[in-house]
């Protein structure tokens, strides 16, 4: 069956002294009673403009604006018939442009010629704006920099090496590093002495925590005091922390977890205070869309290059296999940032990790392992680590002696 189109709908009506029934319009029209484009829908839309009503099974013209319906309906015909034409024109002549420009078209001899044909740009027009753009070596004494350490004072300073092969004894200063791992692995533990050791030195670190609140009112041991204890064990200097160290609670300002306001106020703290280590306990806090995380951490690490700001980005593993590069955000978080280094637990059962951790097969342990990093060497070992029974995260058995 064909559309129902109003203007026929109306036209049928008014040979039918203006009234007629559903059954007596699908027929009389030959379209669908009921569905999509059928009678009944361009008679109801027909009534909610008040060209018709409903009286019993009848459909009935009525006598205001029904005239005016019928031109606008053939007008609106009329424009649409002269649209397709002028569409039909258009298609023609595009046509016509394509094939007269394929025949004029010279067909290249071979696949050479189209390789070694020049580009026709206008260089010389974009001279200056384009070489300001282009970076050149300096010299030689400008150009040689050493590799300097961020020392922070843990088990993960020997595991960075400088180019004579020998403990760089820190971070390479300035990297922007991964810290990946199952939550309860250890991975906020050891953020949280790194901030102790680096603050209580005399450089300013910047904490950002979104798992714990800082500071609470209530009886619950938070953040702060947490930190106060491993001052104390470690016997560092609570003043020299209170002097050097910042921190950015996005528990008690939720505010700061819409990214714009976080951007702002970490880039305030950054700059005013000429941070030195800056950690993200976790990254998950810079945007709730995963797939979009890696971009927030790319922005940060850039702005952190340009700063000179060493950057800690703790974050979440979600799958089952552990010891990988599994993390949110994905591998493409990975190469966005300097190094990686994993903190996680399961069970040995490939020979190389019997062979690193000196475990048997099934054993359950702890682990810390670099897996990258693109601006030095580093021990490729995995080492088997624990949490002390005084907070702190430490290498085992052999290994621990190896690292001193």
């Amino acid at each position: 069956m064909k559309v129902a189109d109003e203007k026929d709908v109306l036209d049928f009506l008014k040979d039918n002294d203006g009234q007629a029934s559903l059954e007596e319009v699908s027929e009389g029209l030959s379209v669908a009673k009921y569905g999509p484009s059928s009678a009944y829908a361009a008679l109801q839309s027909l009534k909610n403009r008040g060209v018709v009503m409903r009286k019993g099974e009848m459909w009935v013209l009525t006598t205001e604006e029904t005239t005016e319906t019928v031109k606008t309906l053939e007008r609106a015909s009329v424009e649409a018939t002269e649209a397709e034409a002028d569409v039909d024109k258009i298609v023609k002549a595009m046509a016509k442009t394509l094939a007269d420009s394929m025949k004029e078209a010279r067909e290249p001899t071979d696949e050479w010629e189209l390789a070694t044909k020049p580009m026709t740009t206008e260089i010389e027009l974009k001279e200056k704006q384009l070489s300001s753009l282009i970076l050149r070596p300096a010299e030689a004494e400008k150009a040689k920099k050493t590799l300097q350490p961020l020392c922070t004072d843990t088990f993960i300073d020997a595991l960075f090496y400088n180019p004579e092969g020998k403990p760089l004894g820190g971070l390479p200063i300035v990297g922007q590093f991964a810290l990946t791992g199952l939550p309860g692995a250890g991975k906020s533990i050891l953020a949280e002495e790194v901030a102790v050791n680096v603050s209580s030195e005399g450089k300013k670190v910047l904490y950002i925590t979104a798992e714990d609140t800082w500071q609470s009112p209530t009886p619950r041991l938070d953040l702060q005091s947490r930190m106060k204890q491993k001052a104390d064990f470690l016997k560092k200097s609570w003043q020299k922390i209170q002097e050097n160290l910042f921190v950015l609670d996005t528990v008690m300002f939720p505010e700061l977890r819409e990214w714009n306001t976080f951007a702002e106020v970490y880039r305030y703290v950054i700059e005013k205070e000429k941070i030195d280590l800056a950690i993200i306990d976790s990254v998950t806090v810079l945007e709730s869309y995963r797939g979009a995380l890696k971009y927030r951490v790319m922005e940060l690490a850039r702005h952190n290059q340009m700063k000179g700001v060493t950057c800690i980005y703790v974050n979440q593993r979600g799958k089952e296999s552990w010891d990988t590069y599994e993390m949110a955000g994905g591998i493409g978080l990975a190469h966005n940032l300097d190094g990686t280094i994993i903190v996680d637990y399961g069970r040995v059962y490939w020979e190389n990790q019997r062979i690193d951790l000196e475990a048997k097969r099934g054993e359950f342990v702890r682990i810390a392992r670099v897996l990258d990093c693109r601006m030095c060497n580093f021990k490729r070992d995995r080492i088997r680590v624990d949490i002390t029974d005084d907070g702190l995260l430490r290498p085992t058995g052999t290994v621990q002696k190896s690292l001193k």
